[in-house]
């Protein structure tokens, strides 16, 4: 019998989880959805052939929901996630977790109190050239992490028909939380878990309406590599990459990691695009092995634990702004 879920936030993010279900994960079937804006709740409908409900108790206290998908403006996922634990439901929450590290313990304690399942989607370390580089890494291929650097630009916040959330701290958290938060979860999958973080930043353009646009931070892990990560909201190019240093070697991930460079020396690199490594994209990976985790206790490919360090990082950034660094919590 197929796992019953519900669509919590029927926007484009959550179409596409609703549809990766729908197309690619056997064992599971979008069964209702929810919205507040009641053409998100049309569109999910006409798509996904299956009813919307026009408030979150309607579909929590459904009996063929077994699990639900948050993929809401970031400042609801915290509450919705404790209304799903209270419900019984399994939660599969879209990045970022939530916008403090308080938050994000008091959702794994609800779900632990009410023995449910919650899965973050941090979809980027599970991209299939990502999986490529953390094989290599874990095999010691190009010796130990020694540095890392991203760089993740784009035009601005689009304007959408719901309204245009993510410009307001109070609800995205700013653009760590909201854009960096993919590169900051990378950095943790390839240079493991971060010790200290330093802040620099500035407002430049006049779209973001009480953070910083463009936001730079160094971080220092715990192994003893470091790594910076600029987002920049301003940019008339969009631009995402990041390249890794290593005791024996040089990776470099392109155009939204759909091309990787690696190697132990100019002359003698090797260049792979996505298509070139079997298995799954990365939505489909994260959604198949969350069913799995449900169904039979197997083991999640990531966990509310992934969440939240990138939260910490986030937040501990955001305390750093005005003064020089900060350790996390």
């Amino acid at each position: 019998m197929a796992l019953g879920v519900g669509l919590i936030g029927c926007g484009g993010m959550g179409l596409g989880l609703a549809r990766t279900i729908q197309e690619r994960v056997a064992e599971a079937a979008v069964v209702v959805g929810y919205d507040p804006f009641e053409p998100a709740r049309r569109r999910f409908s006409d798509e996904l052939g299956a009813p919307a409900v026009d408030s979150l108790e309607a579909l929590l206290k459904r009996d063929d929901v077994q699990a639900v998908l948050i993929a809401t403006p970031n400042d609801l996922h915290c509450e919705q996630t404790l209304a799903a634990a209270a419900a019984g439901k399994h939660v599969f929450c879209e990045k970022p977790m939530a916008l403090s590290v308080a938050d994000c313990d008091r959702m794994i304690a609800a779900c632990q109190q009410a023995g449910v399942k919650l899965m973050v989607g941090h979809s980027t370390r599970l991209a299939p050239l990502v999986r490529r580089l953390r094989e290599m890494v874990s095999a010691g291929e190009l010796g130990r992490p020694v540095f890392g650097a991203a760089s993740y630009f784009f035009t601005g916040f689009k304007p959408r028909e719901s309204g245009v959330w993510h410009v307001h701290t109070a609800r995205s958290g700013g653009v760590l939380f909201h854009m960096g938060i993919h590169q900051i979860d990378l950095f943790h999958a390839l240079l493991g878990p971060s010790r200290r973080v330093q802040y620099v930043g500035g407002r430049y353009g006049q779209q973001a309406q009480d953070f910083d646009d463009v936001s730079s931070i160094l971080i220092e892990f715990a192994s003893g590599a470091t790594g910076t990560i600029c987002v920049a909201a301003v940019s008339p190019v969009p631009v995402n990459e990041a390249t890794f240093l290593f005791s024996g070697g040089y990776a470099r991930l392109r155009d939204h990691a759909t091309i990787l460079e690696y190697g132990s020396a100019e002359a003698q690199l090797s260049r792979i695009g996505y298509r070139d490594v079997p298995g799954p994209e990365a939505i489909e990976c994260e959604l198949t092995s969350f069913v799995n985790w449900v169904l039979r206790d197997a083991t999640p490919v990531l966990t509310a634990a992934e969440g939240r360090a990138a939260v910490a990082v986030a937040e501990t950034a955001r305390m750093a702004q005005d003064r020089d660094s900060h350790l996390l919590s």
